[in-house]
């Protein structure tokens, strides 16, 4: 029987990223990841025989987002960070273009979420999230099994005080033991593989019913139009609804020429009914309109991606982010860390990687944002 020294949980920029970093010291890991590539929602995708992110990116650049991003540039050996720029979107009104200064008395159900690209400075990047992806999967050393769909885990005694995970099951059928485990998928799949003398049901319910959000992403391929402008837009028109706004980027053409990326929010219990999702595709769709109308009849083809759950749910950890009461299993879901996003990645994965002994622990801070 063999037995990992590591068996990771997820392959997103978190799981990845972590997974890489470990990789440098033993090659005894296995990385499990469900769908059929690694990546998460940062895996690269194609637009017009383009490669390009897998939906809108930014990078705030905060802080505590450089100084992650920085020590990400030293994982990996490469330079990351090209300049660091003023972040000033733009919304549309009757009277044409306009800065945007906030949502005052009316913020978005999903604020939290859209804040992250409202930050004064953004990160201009030498590379992109899915060239980061690209690296990190060539980097890494240890074993990736794709398709392989974690349904539970295993403890020696689970009633016992201080139990350990032994090993886990995986597509119902195969059984990979490890001496660690670090799991790196959303929150709300947690509760799924834990049994209830591990997780009791409140706490399963809790996280059940905790406000998520995923994000629906709309790209555009648009060769006959261009935009000039670089910076964001921020469009929500007149409609009274809780669709909520959308906001997007024309990518620039040193990156990927006439291509523009499109996001906004949906309740992940919503987002259960495809209409749903069409409506928020819908209202994207008559802003652009809106905002660009001789772009309308210029676009060639679109491309739709919907993530999976980038928000909700609470759990306390222990200090060093593994799970109450059990020394060798680590939490890094993104979807309970303080930032959501890129930058919420690769927090959460030098958190992990420092609380077990290979890197600093990064700093924390928060900025305050438009209303």
């Amino acid at each position: 029987m063999h037995i990992y020294d590591y068996i990771i949980i997820g392959s997103g920029l978190t799981g990845l990223s972590i997974a890489h970093k470990l990789s440098l010291e033993t090659k005894n890991i296995l990385l499990l990841e469900s769908q059929d590539e690694l990546g998460g929602s940062n895996r690269p995708t194609t637009l017009a025989d383009q490669m390009i992110n897998n939906g809108l990116r930014f990078y705030p650049a905060t802080d505590s987002g450089v100084r992650a991003l920085e020590n990400f540039e030293s994982q990996l050996g490469l330079k990351l960070i090209k300049s660091i720029e003023e972040n000033n979107p733009e919304t549309y009104e009757a009277s044409g273009f306009k800065p945007f200064v906030g949502f005052g008395e009316k913020p978005p159900l999903f604020y939290d979420q859209f804040s992250y690209f409202l930050t004064s400075k953004y990160v201009e990047l030498h590379l992109q999230p899915w060239q980061w992806v690209q690296q990190l999967k060539e980097k890494f050393t240890g074993t990736a099994t794709p398709r392989s769909f974690v349904t539970k885990f295993h403890f020696d005694d689970p009633t016992a005080k201080n139990p350990k995970v032994t090993h886990v099951t995986v597509n119902g059928n195969k059984v990979y033991h490890a001496h660690n485990f670090i799991f790196a998928a959303p929150l709300k799949e947690l509760p799924f593989l834990m049994p209830d003398e591990i997780m009791n049901p409140r706490l399963k319910n809790k996280i059940a019913k905790a406000k998520s959000w995923q994000t629906v992403c709309l790209d555009l391929f648009h060769p006959e139009f261009s935009e000039q402008k670089q910076n964001l837009f921020v469009l929500n028109g007149t409609t009274d609804d809780d669709l909520g706004p959308c906001v997007g980027k024309f990518i620039s053409k040193n990156i990927s020429p006439n291509i523009s990326q499109w996001l906004s929010f949906i309740d992940f219990e919503d987002a259960e009914d495809t209409e749903n999702i069409g409506l928020v595709l819908k209202k994207i769709k008559r802003q652009i309109k809106r905002a660009f109308p001789e772009l309308a009849d210029k676009i060639q083809k679109e491309r739709i991606y919907v993530s999976s759950s980038i928000s909700g749910g609470d759990l306390k950890l222990n200090a060093n982010l593994t799970y109450p009461h059990i020394e060798n299993l680590w939490i890094a879901s993104v979807t309970s860390a303080t930032a959501p996003n890129l930058l919420g990645s690769l927090q959460t994965s030098q958190m992990v990687i420092a609380a077990l002994g290979f890197g600093n622990n990064p700093t924390i801070e928060t900025e305050t944002l438009p209303l």
